[in-house]
């Protein structure tokens, strides 16, 4: 058991079973609660269900500080409070999985003068879900390299690469809950509406300008984070008015999910990538 707790400034501590932080006690990584919407018309038998949502995550971990003589406890103390300090944010690592975290409450349970200071650790997870550590990323328009070494060139001419031969693909979201995604349309050249259409649910998102070769419009689907950019030569711009009006930002249900990007003019110069964090409601 191994828990690793990382603050915004870049700061860590690591949680084992092992000197100095020994990690006794975990609770709230194996389950979520939600808050239930009912309505009950009068003189009706039960309610009707109206929605649900899960409410935030707590986690609360429990330890000991374990050293030599008081002066290394205390320096340890001090380690402690300076990485989990309530004055920053934090994301905790668990089982190769994530979670944004703020501390609700950081101490020690005895006295300064004890050689092994129990700590304990109260956080509240303001989304509850946990995340892989790394995005996964999905290639829907691609160039499929044709050569490779050692290299002989015939007469007639060799093909370096091949285009990817369908529009449609199929990504596989492993998360429990479906998750929102970074999809971005990279042109190759003269590129006019960039698309990209869920076949499962009819929902697009749609760009409505004409790209140039290096152009980069990178689309934010995740929930209180949508936005749309445009990337060329470093340099980062708001184009969330070329947004086509009908457009979705799609998310990406729970297990297969069927995609075909599209363009108005040029579609063989245009690169479609796709990124997500699958979401777990547990560990």
């Amino acid at each position: 058991m191994e828990l690793t707790y990382i603050n915004t400034s870049g700061e860590q501590l690591v949680l084992r079973q092992r000197k100095p932080f020994f990690l006794s006690k975990i609770d709230g990584v194996g389950r979520t609660q939600q808050t239930i919407n009912t309505f009950k018309a009068p003189e009706q038998d039960g309610a009707f269900f109206i929605s649900s949502s899960l409410d935030m995550r707590n986690i609360t971990i429990e330890g000991t500080i374990m050293a030599r003589t008081i002066d290394e406890a205390y320096n340890y103390r001090r380690q402690f409070l300076r990485v989990f300090t309530p004055k920053q944010r934090g994301v905790i690592i668990y089982r190769n999985r994530r979670i944004s975290c703020v501390i609700e409450e950081a101490g020690f349970i005895v006295s300064i003068g004890e050689r092994s200071p129990n700590f304990f650790i109260s956080l509240l997870c303001p989304s509850p879900f946990f995340e892989t550590l790394e995005e996964v990323r999905d290639e829907l328009a691609l160039w499929i390299p044709m050569f490779h070494f050692e290299l002989e060139i015939p007469p007639e001419g060799i093909e370096f690469g091949l285009r990817q031969p369908s529009q449609i693909i199929t990504v596989d979201n492993i998360g429990d809950v479906p998750c929102g995604c970074m999809i971005m349309f990279k042109a190759l050249g003269s590129v006019t509406d960039p698309e990209l259409l869920n076949l499962d649910t009819g929902e697009y998102v749609k760009i409505n300008t004409t790209m140039d070769a290096g152009d980069e419009i990178r689309i934010y689907t995740h929930f209180a984070g949508k936005r749309v950019i445009k990337i060329n030569g470093g340099v980062e711009t708001n184009v969330f008015s070329l947004l086509d009006i009908g457009s979705t930002f799609l998310q990406l249900a729970a297990g297969r999910n069927t995609l075909r990007y599209d363009a108005s003019v040029n579609i063989k110069l245009l690169e479609v990538s796709l990124y997500h964090k699958p979401q777990f409601t547990g560990i």
